[in-house]
């Protein structure tokens, strides 16, 4: 219980700010924050990337086992009305496969690109430009 109350103390007393290193303190902070920011955003677009290789992964599959099992089926087939209806049912599943893929990379990429605009929203803190654009008056 002692701790707190030391605690809250000395939050209620700031220390008066060294205005001659507020600018310095304030460029090396924004440093930091911009470091740290492309680190995030290189993170955010790498599993972006791994997301949409999963997807690309995972459409040739689907369609490999798809064809092989059509490829299974021609040799059964007898008949030319066998092997236009065959065609048409691997058609048709392509068309579908096609669909879904783009529509899974589309939302791989904007989830992607949503992190990374976070990361670049949060790059800046408008605390820190304001105290260092007032710092910088104050030195004019």
């Amino acid at each position: 219980m002692a701790a707190k109350n030391t605690r809250k103390a000395a939050v209620a007393e700031p220390a008066a700010p060294d205005t001659a290193r507020m600018p310095w303190d304030w460029a090396g902070a924004l440093n930091r924050q911009q470091v740290a920011a492309a680190n995030e955003g290189a993170g955010a677009l790498f599993r972006g990337f791994e997301a949409m290789r999963r997807i690309q992964e995972q459409a040739a599959h689907a369609a490999a086992e798809r064809h092989a099992t059509a490829a299974g089926k021609l040799g059964q087939s007898a008949t030319p009305v066998d092997l236009a209806v065959l065609q048409a049912e691997v058609l048709r599943e392509d068309l579908a496969s096609v669909a879904r893929y783009w529509q899974d990379l589309a939302d791989a990429t904007l989830e992607m690109n949503a992190e990374i605009f976070n990361c670049a929203t949060q790059m800046v803190d408008a605390e820190d430009v304001m105290a260092a654009t007032s710092a910088r008056f104050l030195h004019s």
